[in-house]
């Protein structure tokens, strides 16, 4: 992942005081590594993660929706567990631009559960100017992951694939992610190119060739 924020440094400090009222916004592109640190800091922290996919709460009957996210808090309370809310701009989209009353009362379950919640909770967005705006204030820390830049690049050939390979090699292999790494790895090690540094670099290629958007600002953080 790509940081310019300390996130070594916000996960320290949550370890070294056992604070637990603290939630997080990760956002950014797919495969940025948003899912991966926050299962880091659950880890660090001790804490078992109760992980819930916004498709998996959506539910056709009204009011099962908002039933369902209850649930999803009761049970990270029951586990003393970390809660991860997956596409979670579907859960809490733009009240301004709802169409269907269900559309309300579902961001409405989640900012009330988010106010209240005592433990850690992080909700993880590729589309975070859907989010309702009354959200944002309840986040601890809002998080933008962005595109591995050059250096991360070299650190991340160096451990996906085991061997190092200059900037030059890399050069133009802007707007790749921890994700594509692992993709390129895994398709590697099915053809038995692993060890073939030029193919894994045209690999590489491959996947950035297929993508349909490049790098977005840089990553930071910001604590309200």
């Amino acid at each position: 992942m790509r940081s310019e924020s300390d996130l070594e440094r916000i996960t320290r400090q949550l370890k070294l005081t056992g604070r637990k009222d603290f939630s997080l916004c990760l956002y950014g592109p797919p495969g940025t590594g948003k899912s991966a640190y926050v299962r880091h800091l659950a880890e660090t922290l001790d804490l078992p993660v109760v992980m819930k996919r916004a498709s998996d709460l959506f539910d056709a009957y009204v009011g099962q929706t908002e039933k369902s996210i209850a649930k999803a808090f009761q049970e990270a309370l029951d586990k003393g567990a970390f809660l991860v809310f997956d596409e979670a701009d579907s859960l809490l989209g733009d009240r301004r631009y709802a169409v269907r009353n269900w559309e309300v009362s579902q961001v409405n379950e989640m900012l009330t559960w988010m106010e209240n919640h005592p433990l850690p909770f992080a909700c993880t967005t590729n589309l975070m100017d859907r989010l309702d705006q009354a959200s944002l204030r309840r986040f601890t820390f809002k998080c933008h992951f962005d595109y591995l830049g050059e250096e991360q690049l070299g650190l991340a050939f160096e451990r996906f694939f085991g061997m190092s390979a200059t900037v030059g090699q890399l050069e133009g292999l802007i707007g790749l992610t921890p994700g594509d790494f692992a993709l390129v790895d895994k398709k590697a090690r099915i053809i038995g190119c692993e060890e073939d540094q030029n193919l894994l670099i045209d690999l590489l290629k491959q996947e950035l060739a297929a993508k349909e958007h490049r790098p977005g600002r840089q990553m930071g953080f910001s604590r309200d």
